[in-house]
């Protein structure tokens, strides 16, 4: 399987069947796909789960972005089992704020990573955006040297780091936002109905995260892009078809 394919794979099993499972699954009933919503929300969040166990075994190493993945998977577990542990039926009336503070929580220490390794070799932005897949790091990095613009190089990195970072803080503030209005409303649900649609919220703020807060990210970080490519190309005297690869 190439890479492109399991990119794909990746996408479906962490973020689209945990969904369709979330959607489908969480009734009860005959059919053999209505699994209830405990056994519901263990398949979804067993499939995230099990695609970063199956990348570590693969190439022994996992990025920090499916880390905090798998931070955000292991959160969603511990939350949903903290929530169906209170009093008769009803999850429990802090859920939605638990589960908020969890979500905003992930894209800070996202901005937070952002800003810790801005000055790295290996940091946060050359997974985000200036990646050598994107840029020819080497070929920038040479011509930064003989023109001896290295202090700038680095002060524009810097920059890139931080408008990245500014659109996670955004996106964790949206991010907590979007679970509060999701979560809030289950409470006001009957006891006995609570806990699926609690799952169907989960569900809702999934979709509706990508486009709400995914589609602004998205653009800041093209607006990155181009920042970098017309900062660098002022830098390195290099056009855009040699700053990056095709």
């Amino acid at each position: 399987m190439d890479d492109g394919t399991k990119s794909l794979l990746n996408v479906f099993l962490s973020v689209l069947a945990p969904v369709l499972v979330l959607d489908h699954c969480s009734t009860n009933g005959p059919a053999f796909w209505e699994l209830g919503t405990t056994w519901a929300m263990v398949v979804a969040l067993s499939m995230p789960l099990g695609c970063g166990i199956a990348t570590w075994l693969d190439k022994r190493s996992v990025d920090p972005l499916t880390l905090f993945g798998l931070l955000a998977t292991i959160l969603t577990g511990v939350i949903t089992i903290y929530a169906n542990t209170g009093e008769g039926t009803a999850i429990r009336p802090d859920t939605p704020w638990w589960y908020a503070a969890k979500e905003a929580l992930i894209a800070l220490l996202l901005a937070g990573a952002m800003m810790v390794t801005a000055r790295r070799p290996n940091s946060m932005l050359r997974l985000f955006v200036y990646s050598d897949a994107l840029f020819d790091i080497p070929r920038i990095e040479q011509a930064c040297t003989e023109k001896g613009v290295n202090r700038q190089y680095e002060q524009t990195l810097w920059k890139a780091s931080l408008y990245t970072a500014l659109s996670l803080l955004c996106s964790a503030m949206a991010n907590f936002g979007l679970s509060l209005y999701f979560l809030l409303p289950v409470l006001q649900q009957p006891a006995e109905e609570q806990t699926l649609a609690y799952n169907y919220a989960v569900s809702s703020m999934t979709w509706w995260g990508y486009l709400v807060i995914g589609v602004p990210l998205m653009a800041t970080l093209i607006y990155v892009i181009r920042y970098l490519v017309a900062r660098l190309g002022s830098l390195t005297g290099l056009g855009k078809e040699e700053l990056m690869l095709r």
